[in-house]
Order: C-alpha cells, then sequence, then structure tokens
C-alpha cells in the first residue's frame, strides 16, 4: 500500500524562511533554456483525488516535452510500479530507506535527483505538497514551474495563476497546458522571463 509523503509543519516553514531569504536564483533566458533543455521532471500530487485527474492529464504535458526526456515524480514512498515505465517516461518515487525525521529526503536521494541534470521541472501540485516544491528547487533545475499562491519563489521562478472561472481539476490542467504550450511557442520567438514571472490560466 503506497502512501503520500507529507513533511512536517514546521520544518516546512523553516526551510521556506531559509530558502527565500538565502537562496539567489541566476537570471536566465527563458527560450535559450526550453530550447535547449533535454530532461524534464513532471511531479504528479499527492493528494488522491488530484493524482487521479493529473495521471488522466499526464499525456497532454507529455506532449508538450515530446522531444525531451521526460521523468515523472511520484509523491508517495514506495510507488515505482504504481505507474508503468512507458517508453514516453521513467517513474521516479522515492523508498522508505530515501526518507528521514520528519519525511525530509535524504541527501543521497536528492543528489539521484541532480544526477539526472533536469533542466526543466513543473509541479502539478494544486494544493501545498511542499515535497515537490522541495525537490523542484533541489534539483538544482533553472527553470521550475508551479502555480501560483504555492510555496512561491525561489521554489519556482515561472508561477501561473489561476483564473477563477477554472474551479475544477480538470479545467486547470487543460488551463495549465494551455499556457505552457503558449510559453513555448513564445520561447521559440524569442522571449524572455525573469527570475519570477507570473503567467494567467
Amino acid at each position: 500500500m503506497v502512501k503520500s509523503i507529507r513533511i512536517n509543519l514546521l520544518v516546512k516553514k523553516i526551510l521556506i524562511w531559509w530558502n527565500k531569504f538565502f537562496f539567489k536564483p541566476d537570471a536566465f533566458s527563458f527560450a535559450e533554456k526550453m530550447r535547449r533543455a533535454e530532461n524534464v521532471l513532471i511531479c504528479l500530487p499527492a493528494k488522491p483525488e488530484s493524482f487521479a485527474s493529473a495521471k488522466d492529464h499526464l499525456t497532454i504535458f507529455l506532449d508538450i516535452f515530446q522531444n525531451k526526456k521526460t521523468f515523472v515524480l511520484l509523491p508517495f514512498a514506495g510507488a515505482e510500479s504504481f505507474l508503468s515505465h512507458l517508453k514516453r517516461y521513467m517513474v521516479i518515487s522515492p523508498q522508505k530507506e530515501d526518507l528521514k525525521i520528519f519525511s525530509l529526503p535524504q541527501r543521497k536521494f536528492i543528489q539521484r535527483i541532480k544526477d539526472y541534470r533536469f533542466e526543466i521541472t513543473l509541479d502539478l501540485d494544486l494544493e501545498d505538497g511542499f515535497l515537490n516544491s522541495y525537490l523542484c528547487l533541489k534539483s538544482g533545475a533553472c527553470v521550475r514551474i508551479g502555480l501560483k499562491g504555492k510555496t512561491g519563489p525561489p521554489f519556482y521562478n515561472i508561477q501561473l495563476a489561476l483564473s477563477k472561472e477554472r474551479r475544477y481539476q480538470e479545467d486547470i490542467y487543460v488551463g495549465m497546458a494551455e499556457t505552457l504550450k503558449s510559453l513555448f511557442l513564445g520561447s521559440a520567438a524569442g522571449a524572455k522571463r525573469n527570475s519570477n514571472s507570473i503567467s494567467r490560466i
């Protein structure tokens, strides 16, 4: 039986404070990063309802990154067999031994994530799943995409703002995909993003 990973609330607050004050993001060309990126990490939600919806919409995000090597992170302990290792993506999931006190990932697991050399991370968690936010930042990816209103920068440097008209998860994921497509089309035309861009969906 798989179990979602929840980081201790106090530890989460400390890590958010620490990184907001001490993490110094580098400036980058969004167009250049999107064009040259080879490895992409897509983080699925931990909440069962959101996980099911994100899983159903995973194909549309894989299509966006179709020319890149894509990995899918499952925020569950021991869940690598939960999704099939299809040709389109590989699955990453922490095992129990990859977690230390307060459910924080061990340094060895973080290094494993870094070794993939992800250039782009995309967090599909609609709630405040801090494990995804933390791993997006620790991955070393230059482009870190998440929803506005979560942990914010520096965990994400491109934030997608939710429209009030999109109330249902299905609509939100479709909106995220549409926004990402427009961003990538813009990058092909030479668009640039600053270190804390926000796009509305």
